[in-house]
């Protein structure tokens, strides 16, 4: 009989659903965040996508405010970038623009990890 060298912990199923919203949530904004600071769509439509992705958050039972992973760190510091600026700074600004350039390009999965400073769940 085989047995396994290493067992996996169970992950609990309220931190996979957790889990399963980033992975669904965090590619859409990083893709409208990159469309928004080259003026493809409007600062409005990308503040009513991370508000509404926000207000889905809010349904979820959740208890831990740390983030699970690097992965989810860098959406919610992408969604606290975006949440804290106005519209002249995402288009304007060219330290904004290079941090949600390089938050968007790791959440979809094309380039690397940014360096996230300690930041909670909302």
């Amino acid at each position: 009989m085989l047995t396994l060298a290493y067992n996996r912990p169970e992950m609990p199923e309220q931190e996979r659903c957790l889990q399963q919203f980033v992975v669904d949530n965090a590619p859409v904004l990083a893709l409208n965040a990159i469309a928004a600071s080259h003026g493809d769509i409007s600062y409005i439509q990308l503040q009513n996508l991370f508000n509404h992705q926000l207000a889905q958050w809010w349904t979820l039972p959740h208890d831990n405010p740390q983030p699970a992973n690097q992965y989810e760190a860098s959406y919610w510091s992408l969604v606290q970038t975006l949440n804290g600026i106005s519209d002249y700074q995402l288009i304007g600004d060219r330290f904004i623009q290079h941090k949600v350039a390089t938050l968007s390009c790791y959440l979809l999965n094309i380039g690397p990890s940014p360096e996230v400073t300690a930041i909670n769940r909302p």
